[in-house]
């Protein structure tokens, strides 16, 4: 977990971005692997390097840490990077979008298809729906334009 936090600190440096707090800790919310959550705190105008166009900065940062943390073991751990709770924030409209879409699913019987979305935040409203044992999900589509679709349980 060290070795992650140099690693970012180390990638802020070079951005020319030296005030930044790192915090690495073990998340098992995720069931099926052991997950590490890395949160990042910046001065919000450092932090919206990462945040512009759907978050597409972010979502690589978590990517070059990975590859550069787990190159040996690459399958080991799933890593979740968020900065100034960027993510809490989005998991939160994304709890909020799943459930009243599978309300709306139940009233109209009819799918529903959502817009496209990260590979991480597709997962998380997989997982969030999969609680719901009357609503099924499937992700359709080709990167980037990958979304979920939402239907009762037949």
């Amino acid at each position: 977990m060290e070795k992650i936090k140099k690693i970012i600190e180390e990638i802020f440096r070079a951005m020319g971005i030296d005030d930044v707090s790192v915090e690495v800790k073990k998340d098992n919310s995720l069931k099926d692997k052991e997950s590490l959550m890395v949160d990042i705190e910046t001065d919000n105008r450092d932090a919206k390097r990462f945040l512009v166009e759907g978050a597409v900065g972010l979502s690589a940062l978590q990517h070059l840490v990975r590859i550069l943390a787990f190159k040996d073991n690459l399958g080991q751990f799933f890593l979740v990077t968020d900065i100034n709770g960027y993510r809490k924030e989005r998991e939160k409209f994304l709890t909020d979008l799943a459930l009243k879409t599978a309300q709306k699913v139940r009233r109209t019987k009819r799918p529903i298809i959502l817009e496209p979305m990260s590979a991480y935040e597709r997962r998380f409203i997989h997982l969030k729906l999969a609680e719901q044992p009357d609503i099924v999900t499937e992700s359709t589509g080709e990167e980037p334009e990958r979304k979920i679709v939402v239907r009762v349980y037949p």
